[in-house]
């Protein structure tokens, strides 16, 4: 275990360590065992192809690897193209390790040695001619013991890995797989130039059935330099992270793509691209493809793999269609109007850029479905957007589960909606968003089971969202397994304590159970987290309608109406609070008000236990029948 010595350099084989003057350097798993492999053989030219035998041993990788980890190493040792001190380059052979080895307190021995028959060349490509040489006396003996301390490693993952080995008879597939946002190392201000390459990679490898691709919205959690791969495939249950990285050299921009084991840590692929910064608009498509080629190399997939397909005539429009996706994917009121206005400027830019439109459609269905806007507003827009996106390119997944979505919540189209919803998944079996939505389809239907496969499906595509896990909680909920639906809403607290809307579940839950004190504890808790949302207090209103509490149920209910005057409030969450009170004539009233502005939380009508006050009345009935139930 005594470490090994070499210029400014120590190497701890015990902790896999590589220190330059007594301070850590950064070393990939991989590299480090290229490194240990290449000590081992100090002196000596070793083939490319005995390199990776031993060291990617039983993995599936090209020669590209390799290129990928000596880069590594040099960078790590400080060397440059033109200036190599430890790593020879062996065109069309392999590569050759020189450096004085020595333990502390041990005579050196010296690797470097003329080899015959070899030309030796410097990454500048001079090169000198060799003549081989025996190794010198103690050369053996260094070999030995640094070999002898990995063999036990070695022997245990032979024992671990023989049986798969031998009794398959192909190599180790990928068979999941999450994109991290690529990180622009020199200017904060491209951090929606990274995440807009990474969702370009997720969209061009996502059409694979047989890959599992994580939603950008549990990936993109795991930001930064040095990404831990084996503790994000611990969180995410992949096998492989894609990472990359941004850098500005003059006029070009640099990007850097590695394809990281979880296993190890190790670099399994890894690609550069340059491009002009003046072209980069155009060729951030070509760069994602050229990525996801290379990635069905390793992937075995036999899925068909969707590439973008759409380059806007204008350079211009591919930036503000990234600007509109970054300021989209931030999840608020403010971020979905940006975003609007990013991909409408883009359009203008550009009138058959289909992307803009579907990302316009997508941009219009969350301001309905967060209610910033009325749905009289927003869901036709949406639908316009998404036929013009359809019409330009038909194979856009998002195009159509936002057009699915809009005839589900809008136009109650429920077949129409259906067919949408399963085209975007065949087109895109990893978008966990159009599992999601039809999974809200298929309960407002009242096919609880099916629902709950589309919901779990869109759970194991995005683990980390908060939606997917408390959306199963609430399909139990409305199958009225209260207790499971409660066990499952804990779980969503666990990922964020303070998001209202799980709070606000969880009160529902309570409530359905005849626990009103509990429940109403909820609501309270639920509304300083939930913004200007009028849900959380409407349910307040209604359990304090239940518990005999009405002077504070119609204080709520003024409130909002008051509200309503100068924001949209949906007419169903008053219906709801006048159907508390027992005051159904008001409740019909504001049903009819949400009939007429096509309010979406109609969809529930025949699942929502705070409508069961009113189902015996003719008018429920005949709203349900003209709603399309």
């Amino acid at each position: 275990n005594r470490p090994i010595q070499f210029a400014e350099f120590e190497l701890d084989l015990a902790h896999r360590k590589l220190y330059r003057d007594g301070k850590p350097v950064a070393l990939y798993a991989k590299a480090f065992d290229l490194l240990v492999f290449l000590i081992e053989h100090n002196g000596e030219v070793v083939p490319k192809g005995e390199i990776l035998d031993t060291v990617w041993a039983d993995q599936f990788v090209e020669e590209a690897n390799l290129s990928v980890q000596i880069s590594a190493l040099r960078k790590a040792l400080g060397e440059s193209k033109n200036q190599t001190r430890f790593l020879v380059t062996v065109p069309g052979v392999g590569y050759k390790f020189v450096a004085d080895l020595h333990s502390p307190g041990e005579d050196v021995v010296s690797g470097k040695h003329r080899v015959e028959g070899y030309v030796l060349s410097d990454e500048d490509g001079a090169s000198k001619e060799g003549s081989r040489e025996r190794l010198p006396p103690g050369r053996a003996a260094v070999r030995n013991w640094i070999l002898g301390f990995t063999v036990l490693a070695v022997v245990a993952a032979g024992l671990v890995g023989g049986y798969f080995y031998f009794n398959s008879t192909q190599k180790p597939k990928i068979t999941s797989l999450a994109v991290l946002p690529f990180v622009s190392e020199e200017r904060a201000d491209r951090e929606y130039l990274g995440e807009g390459l990474a969702d370009s990679v997720i969209h061009s490898i996502s059409g694979t059935a047989d890959l599992r691709v994580v939603s950008r919205n549990s990936a993109f959690r795991f930001r930064g330099n040095e990404p831990d791969a084996k503790a994000i495939g611990r969180e995410l249950d992949v096998d492989a992270i894609l990472t990359g990285r941004i850098i500005n050299q003059g006029e070009n921009l640099s990007v850097r793509a590695e394809l990281i084991s979880t296993a190890d840590n190790s670099v399994i692929w890894g690609e550069s691209f340059t491009r002009k910064l003046a072209d980069i608009e155009r060729l951030q498509g070509d760069i994602a493809r050229s990525i996801s080629e290379k990635l069905r190399l390793k992937l075995s997939s036999t899925g068909t793999h969707i590439l973008e397909k759409n380059q806007p005539a204008d350079p211009d429009a591919y930036q503000l269609y990234l600007h509109g996706r970054f300021h989209l994917n931030k999840f608020t009121d403010e971020g979905f109007f940006k975003g609007r206005d990013y991909f409408q400027q883009a359009i203008d830019k550009d009138p058959n850029y289909a992307l803009a439109y579907a990302g316009l459609s997508e941009a219009y269905n969350r301001l309905c479905g967060y209610n910033a806007m009325p749905s009289s507003e927003c869901f036709p827009k949406s639908r316009i957007a998404a036929e013009k996106a359809i019409e330009l390119d038909d194979g856009l997944a998002d195009a159509h589960a936002m057009l699915a979505s809009t005839k589900h919540f809008y136009d109650w189209d429920w077949p129409g909606a259906e067919k949408n919803f399963r085209r975007a998944i065949e087109i895109d079996p990893n978008n966990a968003e159009a599992h999601q939505l039809f999974s809200y389809h298929l309960t407002g239907m009242g096919r609880f089971e099916e629902s709950l496969a589309e919901m779990r499906r869109a759970h194991d595509l995005d683990p980390l969202s908060i939606e997917t896990t408390v959306g199963i909680a609430e399909i139990l909920y409305f199958q009225k397994r209260y207790d499971e639906a409660l066990e499952q809403a804990n779980r969503a607290l666990e990922l964020d304590r303070n998001a209202g809307f799980v709070h606000w579940t969880i009160a529902n839950i309570y409530r359905q159970k005849g626990m009103l004190n509990e429940a109403i504890a909820q609501y309270e808790r639920s509304i300083p987290l939930s913004g200007d949302s009028a849900d959380e207090p409407a349910s307040l209103a209604y359990a304090y309608a239940l518990a005999g509490r009405k002077d504070e149920a119609r204080r709520i209910l003024k409130e909002l109406k008051q509200r309503a005057d100068r924001q949209f409030i949906s007419p169903c969450a008053l219906a709801i609070v006048h159907s508390g009170l027992n005051e159904k004539d008001e409740a019909f009233e504001f049903l009819e008000r949400a009939y007429s502005s096509r309010d979406f939380m109609l969809t529930l009508l025949k699942i929502e236990p705070t409508f069961d006050r009113l189902r015996d009345d003719p008018r429920y009935s005949d709203l349900m029948r003209r709603v399309g139930f």
